[in-house]
């Protein structure tokens, strides 16, 4: 009797660990599976830092160019980019549309296992007005490439 309850004890911490780790593992991969489980409150929050992001992003993408000799002509350039894709993309463009569209985007299956940063790009190409066609496209290959992602 005794090393049946030991057993059992021991299955059930075996298995409560078990479960602990797998939902440890799901909920480090910021794709569609996290997204669908996350509450709407908490996708609003993400998708505003995700734009406070973008201005350090931006930051990042220049900063080590200030001891280099011709940096005003890259920063110039990464500063054109920035500006030219920030004003395509995300012109008028607000923290709920990208919530729904990422909703929309992973209620298909089979885009669950793309990233929430490569979604929200598919995302912003559809508010931009890109053709369907060439989003199925970049979608499939976003496919493609997350079904290659440990």
């Amino acid at each position: 009797m005794k090393l049946t309850s030991r057993l059992t004890t021991l299955l059930v911490i075996v298995l409560a660990l078990g479960n602990a780790t797998l939902s440890t593992v799901q909920s480090t991969r910021r794709d569609g599976n996290w997204w669908i489980n996350q509450t709407k409150g908490f996708k609003n929050t993400y998708v505003a830092g995700f734009f406070d992001g973008m201005k350090l992003g931006y930051n990042f993408s220049y900063w080590g160019f200030y001891d280099e000799k011709n940096s005003e002509v890259c920063r110039g350039k990464i500063a054109k980019s920035f500006s030219d894709y920030n004003k395509k993309y995300l012109d008028e463009v607000t923290s709920a549309q990208i919530v729904d569209g990422l909703d929309s985007f992973y209620s298909d299956y089979k885009n669950r296992r793309i990233i929430v940063s490569d979604a929200v790009w598919l995302v912003l190409n559809g508010i931009a007005g890109t053709p369907q066609e060439e989003i199925e496209k970049m979608i499939e290959a976003w496919r493609r490439n997350a079904a290659k992602q440990p």
